[in-house]
């Protein structure tokens, strides 16, 4: 056991979040905790990071557990780069080498008992990852998705997502024996996470990650924890194998509330038959037991009354065989460059495309030119005849603050001639029920906004429908329900998404950028990653992107002046490179084992202590060589 809770009681703003709550974390973990939004999974979170201390029950680690916690709202010391606040992960590290080259000096100096401390600190030091940690801080910080351009930066000068990526390279950094991590793909490009996914899959303490990406929930977990009604319910395996038992389940639990609602029914009508009769002492002591279930916890909920959210979407029938037509489309914003360019493609009526891509790529960009909020610097954009247009803006930022849900969403009922009784339906159905429609928009979560926005699409019957991240702020149920919906909407859909599992089942169809072209591919999400899987192992024959010509990417050469260490190994190809890189990191793993296992004449001790120092030198100017290559 690394970490455990037992019997956690928690209440806040009136609301009770957890009841008896307990979890145990050992080695080797991997646990993905689901549930609605506001059912305590980041307050849980909190507690186990001791941040927050219940009101009742225990958190325990065992002796040495070190545990790190990826916090929504990060803290860093005033005055720090990115690299600087990033390299403090390593603080013990550089305590091992300030030690090693002590030592370094002593043995130098003729300290013949440095001989045995040296050999110790070294195999420590090796252990950690001591000779390749430039390396590692450099591929936790590009795997995040900072570029270079911002190593060198204040860390308050960072946005909220660049501030959350490089506290989740600190973390993976440091490597602590319990990694609690709070929706760690938020502000993740689609590569970035594919990084993270490599890197907890290599892991080797405990993970315990809140998340609503469940194509990564899919890949990394052995083990779902549900939380709801303030426990936690397990299940072995991973999202998939949870819903398949989350169904049995619901199902035995159902079966249960009905057979135990029977008897209910049951024992009040013997109350009711014999309170005033000569049976009276036994009925008042049916009626005792009866008050007592129904106050317990042994009183089964009836699983047709959770609350899910409802939804769907009606359309129009489109009247033409094309719905969307564009050509030669390019975009691009100044001294950065195009976005993209040469773009085209044509949409069926009917047809769900998704658009995914890195993160600044323009997906956004491309659906507000679509949609006439932005123009193109080039091209065409064609729709077809009679259309009504969807559209979901991930910015949530068009309500007016001041109106009520209800008031926000008078204008759009009254042009589709809805009546306020449909209104009201249709925000039951997004779970708005009683008093709820009447709090001001100013009020409501990331989460509820995204629902009022649905609800504006809802009332439309729109025949197409242009997505910007709909699942953003959506908890995992209300994801499911959009995708029932849209799976049984008859109009056309067009979505930018980073959700691959929302990707997987609503788009047979891929506009995949790749800055600045654009490849469109006749498939899903995983039949996308097969086919660069396999490209990248052998050469495959090009997609066809468009019907225009796409421009390549171009080199981005390394800025003048940057480098740390001159450049002996110019000249090496990279493959020579590599092998050099190989070479050194051999030699130096020999010369620590030399040092660890077998006692030498202090002479002897010192010329290898000296050609350690070279080599770490040379490794560390080959590493800075490797990765500052285009080709690499």
């Amino acid at each position: 056991m690394l970490l455990s809770a037992q019997n956690l009681r928690l209440g806040l703003g009136g609301k009770t979040l957890f009841d008896r709550l307990s979890l145990r974390l050992d080695r080797g973990d991997r646990v993905g905790l689901v549930g609605d939004n506001g059912t305590g999974k980041t307050t849980l979170l909190r507690c186990l990071s001791r941040d927050l201390e219940p009101d009742d029950g225990t958190v325990n680690a065992a002796r040495g557990t070190s545990v790190g916690y990826l916090k929504q709202d990060p803290d860093f010391t005033p005055g720090q780069t990115v690299l600087d606040e990033a390299e403090g992960a390593f603080a013990q590290l550089h305590e091992l080498a300030a030690e090693l080259r002590r030592l370094e000096h002593a043995m130098a100096d003729g300290d013949d008992e440095a001989l045995d401390a040296y050999g110790k600190v070294s195999h420590d030091y090796e252990e950690a990852g001591g000779y390749a940690w430039h390396h590692r801080l450099e591929a936790a910080l590009d795997g995040v998705g900072l570029a270079k351009d911002t190593w060198n930066l204040d860390t308050d000068r960072l946005s909220g997502g660049q501030r959350s990526r490089l506290q989740l390279a600190k973390l993976l950094i440091h490597k602590p024996d319990v990694l609690l991590l709070d929706e760690p793909t938020n502000h993740l490009d689609l590569a970035a996470i594919e990084w993270l996914e490599g890197e907890l899959g290599r892991y080797e303490g405990c993970v315990l990650i809140v998340s609503h990406d469940r194509f990564l929930l899919d890949r990394f977990a052995n083990r779902i924890d549900h939380l709801a009604g303030g426990k936690i319910e397990s299940y072995p395996g991973n999202y998939a194998a949870f819903l398949k038992q989350r169904e049995a389940a619901e199902l035995t639990r159902q079966r249960a509330f009905e057979k135990q609602q029977k008897d209910i029914e049951k024992q009040a009508e013997f109350v009711r038959r014999f309170k005033a009769g000569q049976r009276a002492r036994q009925a008042k002591g049916r009626e005792t037991r009866l008050n007592r279930l129904l106050a317990s916890d042994d009183l089964v909920v009836d699983a047709t009354k959770q609350q899910a959210m409802r939804i769907s979407f009606s359309a129009d029938a489109v009247k033409s065989d094309r719905v969307l037509q564009v050509s030669g489309l390019a975009k691009g914003f100044g001294e950065r460059g195009p976005l993209w360019q040469g773009v085209g493609f044509t949409v069926a009526p009917g047809e769900r495309l998704g658009i995914v891509g890195p993160n600044g790529c323009g997906k956004t960009t491309l659906l507000r030119c679509l949609v006439g909020d932005a123009d193109a610097d080039s091209g065409e954009v064609r729709w077809g005849p009679k259309l009504t247009i969807g559209y979901y803006d991930q910015r949530l930022d068009d309500f007016d603050p001041d109106n009520t849900i209800l008031d926000e969403l008078y204008p759009t009922a009254a042009e589709e001639g809805v009546s306020e009784a449909g209104l009201r339906d249709a925000l039951g159905a997004m779970r708005f029920s009683g008093d709820d429609s009447f709090k001001p928009m100013s009020a409501l979560s990331g989460g509820e906004r995204a629902r009022v926005a649905l609800v504006r699409l809802l009332l439309r019957r729109a025949n197409v429908l242009l997505l910007d991240e709909p699942t953003n702020h959506l908890d995992i149920a209300s994801r499911e329900a959009l995708e029932h919906a849209l799976g049984d909407y008859p109009g056309t859909v067009v979505a930018v998404s980073h959700d691959r599992y929302f990707l997987d089942r609503i788009a047979g169809r891929l506009l995949v950028f790749q800055p600045p072209s654009v490849v469109d591919f006749r498939g899903a999400w995983h039949q996308w990653l097969d086919h660069r899987d396999a490209a990248r192992v052998t050469p495959q024959p090009k997609l066809k992107a468009s019907p225009t010509k796409h421009v390549p990417s171009k080199s981005v050469k390394p800025a003048a002046g940057k480098n740390k260490f001159a450049r002996p190994f110019g000249t090496l190809a990279t493959p020579k490179l590599e092998a050099k890189i190989t070479e050194t990191e051999i030699e130096i793993a020999d010369l620590n084992e030399a040092f660890a296992t077998a006692p030498t004449d202090p002479a002897e001790a010192r010329e290898r202590a000296a050609e350690l120092e070279r080599l770490t030198t040379q490794l560390q100017q080959l590493e800075e060589e490797y990765y500052d290559r285009d080709d690499a």
